[in-house]
């Protein structure tokens, strides 16, 4: 019987057939110890996990009962499942998959630790999001906690072991997105530490019973350092105090002020977190002093790219299950049937209806080419760390490069096709797809707020058309535009394949060009490119995805020919149609839709405030 949560034949396929890591990356420089099984069997074990242990934790799919963090007399309780799952997860080594050996990594490449994260998050966001949250902020103290500190040593083996958890804090109540008008302060003390007053917002799994301790990397402005962005500083705050022996001490004034009630995510605590109320909070200094922004963006980065795997997975999941209830819902007659007024003609699965096939192929062609998309920038992280390893600066450069351009579009576009196609699984079940009776109506509210932390997707939009596309004067982008080409060439010589590949190559060129056209615009019609940022984000990720598509049809097609068994002639042939589905039904409208976008239609800045509702 086919997952309902993981498809694990994809994730090999794109892993293994595609991204091709055992010759671009197994054997080689951070990877030299790595092969092919190992990285199978690691696959193998991480989709038993995630539907034998996470699955099961999602709320109960007959009583539907739910599975919330709660909070009272100031302590919050995760959900009692939680407890085991943490265990199970740090003790298989999950924590630090793709984390080198000297802090107790497994060394795995990061494409591997996200195809397992692509799985663990398909089954259950909220949990996930407690470890994924403690290894970004472990990943921070291991670069930024200076090494002369003598508690940095027990910071990282308590964290990368999971025996201790951590966040991100961040977002203050009168400073979400403008990060420079945050309020919380910083006073050096004499011993060198410093000491924290301040309130965050929105801190999620900012305190929970998984652990005994959490360690709190906080952004504060020292006293006396400029306002904006620029005067901030960031800081290690642990919720307990310990020693240089790891031994828990006494509280740190760090308290939870309430969590949040939330459309999704409900196992996940989403607290306020007030730091000093009694004056007796202390923090030691990360990096340099007005360094804060820089140093947190790398923890951001890492935990955008993060985010877009969220809604891959939620968009595979959800299609998983609306493609398994299409099989077995009986409604309505075969449609030809019923066009030639056959009496008596028997009821069909639903699947076999026009529309509701429509909508299953567009699931399954957005779930598979956001997971690709999602992998592709781990792929070229790995790809950036062998260059450190062999010492090749130019090579660092170029991957490090496509990462710049690549992460607002991952996190924002994969969050925004994903909610669209879990929209569509709710489509697929009618009804009941509105009831929660089944999880999909579950999994379209945990999304929502995959749209919205880590930077609304907004925000990502203007980071690309604003920083991203212009970075080293467009080298990054040109990087990516023609990293596209073989792919293309490849598709051009197939005739099952070359309609597909002028559509790709068509729908990057428009997008290359409006790049430019935007760029031009700054200095004219400013309000144009603004406007439309969102938009140009996703006809970017339009295209790419399919590139992505035509890149998996390339292989597909010959692998269809070469297969002798019929469930392998059936996966690579579903793999080319729906690759033609996106890239005819998508990635096709690309150039028209960034030709509307740059259309000098402003009405949403010339209309006033007062003309939105008038009484």
């Amino acid at each position: 019987m086919a997952s309902l949560w993981v498809d694990l034949r994809d994730i090999k396929f794109q892993v293994f057939e595609v991204l091709k890591i055992g010759e671009t990356l197994l054997g080689k420089g951070r990877y030299v110890d790595f092969d092919v099984d190992t990285c199978n069997m690691v696959l193998d074990q991480a989709a038993k996990f995630a539907e034998l242990e996470l699955a099961p934790t999602y709320p109960d799919e007959v009583h539907r009962k739910p599975v919330e963090a709660t909070f009272k007399d100031g302590k919050v309780t995760t959900p009692e499942a939680y407890k085991r799952l943490w265990k199970l997860y740090c003790e298989a080594g999950y924590m630090a998959t793709a984390d080198q050996p000297e802090v107790g990594g497994q060394g795995f490449p990061a494409v591997i630790a996200a195809a397992c994260a692509n799985m663990f998050l398909a089954c259950n966001q909220a949990f996930v999001m407690y470890p994924g949250l403690a290894h970004g902020a472990a990943r921070l103290m291991e670069d930024f906690l200076p090494k002369d500190n003598p508690l940095r040593n027990v910071v990282l083996e308590k964290m990368y072991t999971g025996e201790w958890a951590g966040t991100m804090c961040l977002t203050e109540p009168g400073a979400g997105s403008d990060v420079g008008a945050l309020k919380a302060t910083a006073k050096k003390n004499a011993d060198g530490t410093y000491s924290i007053v301040g309130t965050k917002s929105f801190i999620s799994a900012g305190d929970h019973d998984l652990t005994p301790n959490i360690i709190h990397p906080v952004l504060a402005r020292i006293e006396g350092h400029p306002k904006g962005t620029k005067g901030i500083s960031i800081f290690m705050v642990p919720k307990i105090r310990f020693n240089e022996k790891g031994e828990l001490l006494e509280p740190n004034d760090v308290q939870c002020g309430n969590i949040e009630s939330k459309m999704g995510i409900h196992g996940n605590a989403t607290c306020t977190l007030n730091f000093g109320s009694d004056n007796k909070c202390i923090g030691y200094l990360m990096g340099e002093e007005k360094q804060g922004m820089p140093i947190m963006f790398h923890m951001m980065n890492e935990e955008r790219q993060g985010v877009g795997m969220m809604g891959a997975s939620l968009a595979m999941a959800a299609y998983l299950h609306a493609l398994d209830y299409a099989k077995q819902r009986f409604q309505g007659q075969d449609v030809i049937a019923m066009a030639m007024k056959i009496e008596d003609s028997p009821q069909v699965t639903i699947i076999k209806h026009p529309d509701v096939r429509r909508m299953l192929l567009r699931q399954k062609s957005i779930s598979e080419g956001l997971r690709l998309l999602c992998l592709f920038c781990y792929f070229c992280m790995d790809n950036m760390f062998n260059a450190l390893v062999d010492g090749n600066e130019e090579q660092k450069g170029y991957w490090s490069g496509l990462i710049e351009v690549l992460t607002p579009v991952v996190k924002a576009y994969s969050t925004d096709r994903a909610q669209e196609s879990i929209e569509l699984a709710v489509q697929c079940y009618g009804g009941y797809g509105f009831c929660r009776e089944y999880p999909v109506e579950q999994m379209m509210r945990d999304n929502k707020i995959n749209q919205i932390y880590e930077g609304t997707n907004g925000i990502q939009a203007l980071d690309l058309l604003g920083r991203k596309l212009g970075m080293k004067k467009g080298a990054y982008f040109t990087n990516l535009l023609n990293i596209t080409k073989d792919a293309i060439d490849e598709a051009e010589k197939l005739d099952l394949l070359k309609g597909e590949a002028a559509i790709v190559k068509d729908a990057l060129t428009a997008c290359g060009l409006s790049a430019k056209d935007f760029s031009k615009m700054i200095g004219t019609t400013p309000y144009v490119p603004l406007i439309g940022a969102c938009d140009y984000l996703n006809a970017l990720g339009d295209a790419i995805v399919g590139w992505l598509h035509l890149k998996m049809a390339n292989v597909a097609a010959k692998k269809y020919f070469e297969a002798t068994g019929e469930q392998d002639k059936n996966f690579y042939m579903g793999k080319i149609r729906g690759a033609k589905f996106f890239i005819n039904r998508i990635t096709g409208l690309v150039p028209a839709h960034l030709e509307n976008i740059k259309k000098d239609e402003q009405s949403c800045m010339d209309i006033t405030d007062d003309q939105f509702v008038v009484e």
